[in-house]
């Protein structure tokens, strides 16, 4: 099975990513957990530009247009769903992935791209059996994120995580696949609503 943790910045997305992997393997379950962007040489190249930002950067919604970017974005998620995503899951594998095309929809469009062109553009993209969005206000993610050494052009924009949150919640009205937790509750009561919608979902169908 397919699942993907979405959520703006500082909303617990690895944490929780981590903590359901190892839940999983509790159960015998062999289980990859990935990233986007990821550690293709795609993934490497947009990480170094976003997390190295200022004049070395080039993804600051300046210098390279916000199409340019979505597409870096959708190229690298390309080699993820070829070469990891759709392997691991025909050999019988839980994939869990942080973050997925979802952020592309969230973020991109908040910075003003067209949604239907950014859902056409990640058609390629096989859907999940589950995504958590972990909801988390946008002051609170500034407050999270403020705290963190390293801050990419994304985190910088209070306003930015606010459009992102709100998008988020549209989009989840309109993928069934999403389910909504709340992200200012307790780490171990965060990881216990998952596990909840995981057996609901997922393992009570199969």
């Amino acid at each position: 099975m397919f699942i993907v943790m979405e959520g703006i910045d500082g909303a617990g997305k690895s944490t929780q990513a981590r903590l359901l992997a190892e839940w999983f393997r509790g159960h015998g379950k062999e289980v990859v957990l990935t990233k986007e962007p990821t550690d293709t040489a795609f993934g490497k190249l947009i990480r170094r530009l976003v997390l190295t930002g200022g004049r070395e950067g080039i993804i600051d919604g300046a210098r390279i247009s916000h199409e340019a970017e979505a597409l870096l974005f959708a190229a690298d998620r390309a080699e993820h769903v070829h070469k990891l995503i759709k392997p691991a899951l025909k050999a019988g594998k839980v994939v869990i992935s942080d973050r997925y095309f979802y952020s592309s929809l969230a973020y991109q469009w908040a910075r003003g791209l067209d949604l239907e062109w950014l859902i056409d553009l990640n058609k390629f993209a096989i859907r999940p059996d589950l995504v958590i969005l972990l909801d988390l206000p946008a002051k609170e993610s500034m407050k999270r994120i403020n705290g963190r050494s390293i801050k990419t052009e994304f985190d910088k924009i209070a306003e930015l995580q606010k459009k992102v949150r709100e998008n988020y919640l549209k989009l989840a009205e309109m993928f069934s696949e999403i389910r909504i937790v709340n992200a200012l509750a307790p780490l171990e009561d965060i990881h216990n609503d998952i596990v909840a919608l995981v057996e609901h979902e997922l393992l009570r169908k199969g």
